[in-house]
């Protein structure tokens, strides 16, 4: 079977408190990282699919390998190493809001060798996902990311980018030179209006998508919560979404990239690409858990077969 998608990537144990942390609260155990959630995502759909990362020699590290290998996710080119691995705690505060605490730095996923990724490029995926939050983890991490890239584009592998700018790991002044040098090098990148801004300086997402896509980006995603568009060599299409009551937010944009990439590896158009992308995100938006709710593929072609959620063509806007 051939290999579609490879990703790289931080995945971290997660505590998810029911409540403010006290003597005797209960807590979820489970893990979370996007390139985590997207590789689960897409193997859940059928997709051959290899996540490259480091875990440490602990409980966390155990579990997040046994549940990525029961997810059906490749783990060929995971390494152990002895550094921890990072952590995440999640509060509640509200019917919406998080809380998130990090406890990552200098964490096993943090650290990736070259052995790693020439590993994954010689398995010839059709796809390299990669996000923006890879680079700001540690230099050894940017290091590899770039290595990640361009040993992809030396190979014709397609590469796809979130650009995912995360504030608490690093400035925009320190973001900026990065995630412009490595969206120049995609194929696909995807992003929000504060990213694109970012990626420009153009607050108008449609300015902002011209521009990348005249870098040479071949398709050009931007997402909100109630509509997305892409930019291709067809035009810009745009499709809007559905509202869902939101249950927890979390995971939602990983969902998003998910949708997106498996509608590319079926061949699906662009209007449907966002439709599957769209779907994802607010199955995530509505279920507690950064992936637990996602679809297996039998469970998508009943979601996408019901009134209304027919896939078509979208209208190309001028």
């Amino acid at each position: 079977m051939s290999l579609d998608l490879v990703t790289i990537g931080e995945v971290m144990g997660t505590l998810r408190l029911r409540g403010q942390f006290g003597v005797g609260n209960e807590a979820g155990i489970t893990m979370s990282g996007a390139e985590g959630n997207v590789s689960i995502a897409l193997a859940r759909l059928g997709h051959n699919v290899q996540w490259v990362g480091s875990l440490g020699p602990d409980t966390f590290g155990e579990g997040i390998l046994r549940t990525l290998r029961g997810e059906r996710v490749g783990v060929d080119f995971v390494e152990r190493r002895e550094e921890q691995t990072g952590l995440v705690v999640v509060r509640g505060m509200g019917s919406e809001a998080k809380r998130v605490d990090y406890h990552r730095a200098g964490s096993a996923g943090s650290h990736f060798s070259q052995a790693q990724i020439a590993a994954a490029i010689e398995a010839r995926p059709r796809i390299v996902h990669l996000t923006g939050i890879t680079p700001a983890l540690s230099e050894s991490a940017r290091e590899a990311t770039f290595q990640m890239v361009r040993e992809a584009k030396e190979a014709g592998i397609k590469i796809s980018f979130d650009l995912n700018y995360r504030s608490r790991l690093w400035s925009r002044e320190e973001a900026t030179p990065v995630l412009q040098e490595l969206a120049s090098m995609a194929d696909i990148v995807i992003g929000g209006t504060t990213e694109y801004e970012i990626l420009t300086t153009y607050p108008d997402p449609r300015k902002a998508m011209e521009t990348v896509y005249k870098r040479g980006v071949s398709e050009v995603v931007w997402k909100t919560d109630d509509l997305a568009r892409v930019q291709t060599n067809e035009g810009v299409i745009e499709c809007p979404n559905r509202k869902v009551r939101v249950v927890d937010p979390i995971g939602a944009g990983d969902a998003f990239v998910s949708g997106y990439l498996s509608a590319w590896l079926d061949g699906l158009g662009p209007y449907d690409r966002l439709a599957r992308a769209h779907m994802l995100g607010g199955l995530i938006v509505a279920s507690d858990g950064d992936w637990e709710a996602l679809p297996l593929r039998r469970e998508l072609e009943m979601l996408e077969a019901l009134p209304g959620r027919s896939l078509q063509s979208g209208e190309v806007l001028r």
